[in-house]
């Protein structure tokens, strides 16, 4: 909610290009926000804590940012699926492939993900690139950019300075780091007038505690789930060797009702 009020809307196109040019790393200008809509009712199964902020950078390159608040699983697919989806609606049936611009993915997740636990960098770039001889790009139109939001405090030299000051104050803007890095950012600057101004818009500070309490929710929600399939799993693999070893003395002639008193299973199991 106070993503899309800082940088989706017309007038944040600065700011905007500030997080970009940090990201996709070059000088990012002539931003639209035209395109700009939220997506949420498009996506089947929605979930809570998705945000998602289009534009298009100059005349030939369509940015999609998508901030996840919440690990929704099966994360990779879903982005390509995105991605796909938002470079195919370029064309109408029957107009020309070449109509077709570079579109960019851009995940900022503020959860670790598991899969890219190697990397100690906050930010990793993806692309298509043949195998053994990766300085040859062919498929120049799929760029996707994965920021985990945590791993700015575990490891806080890994990544790129610049995108570091962005970073620390989209994780929390109050701290000390983020209010250092703003002292020569101009557009950070920016963005901390833009927040001070969003700050005082009641019914903004409403919908985000409502998001707020929906993801927390839904984090409590899933963290039950976990622990109660962490408790089946445990019950059932201690039935499975208990199993085991009615097997093993029912194999070595025990009578049924040893095997009872020992094991604490029932007759027709043991059977």
């Amino acid at each position: 909610m106070v993503f899309q009020a800082l940088f989706g809307e017309k007038g944040s196109e600065k700011i905007l290009g500030g997080l970009l040019s940090n990201i996709l790393g070059q000088k990012v200008e002539n931003i639209s926000l035209e395109s700009n809509q939220n997506l949420a009712g498009e996506i089947p199964e929605q979930k809570r804590g998705i945000l998602d902020l289009r534009a298009k950078i100059g005349k030939d390159t369509n940015v999609n940012i998508e901030v996840q608040m919440v690990d929704p699983h099966n994360m990779f697919k879903r982005m390509l699926w995105y991605w796909s989806r938002i470079y195919g609606i370029q064309i109408k049936s029957g107009e020309s492939y070449s109509k077709l611009k570079k579109t960019i993915s851009i995940l900022i997740a503020n959860y670790d993900i598991e899969e890219l636990d190697y990397f100690e960098d906050a930010h990793t770039l993806w692309q298509m690139l043949e195998k053994r001889n990766q300085e040859i790009k062919i498929f120049e139109d799929i760029e996707i950019h994965i920021l985990e939001m945590p791993k700015i405090k575990k490891y806080k030299k890994a990544t790129e300075k610049g995108l570091n000051e962005w970073l620390e104050f989209l994780y929390n803007p109050e701290s000390e780091e983020a209010k250092m890095g703003k002292k020569n950012n101009e557009e950070l600057q920016e963005a901390y007038k833009r927040l001070e101004y969003i700050s005082q818009d009641e019914e903004l500070r409403r919908k985000a505690d409502r998001e707020l309490m929906a993801i927390l929710d839904e984090n409590s929600r899933m963290e039950g789930s976990r622990e109660e399939g962490i408790k089946k799993g445990r019950e059932e693999g201690e039935k499975i060797g208990i199993l085991k070893i009615a097997k093993k003395m029912k194999a070595k002639g025990m009578k049924i009702e040893e095997i009872i008193e020992l094991t604490g299973l029932t007759k027709e199991e043991i059977e």
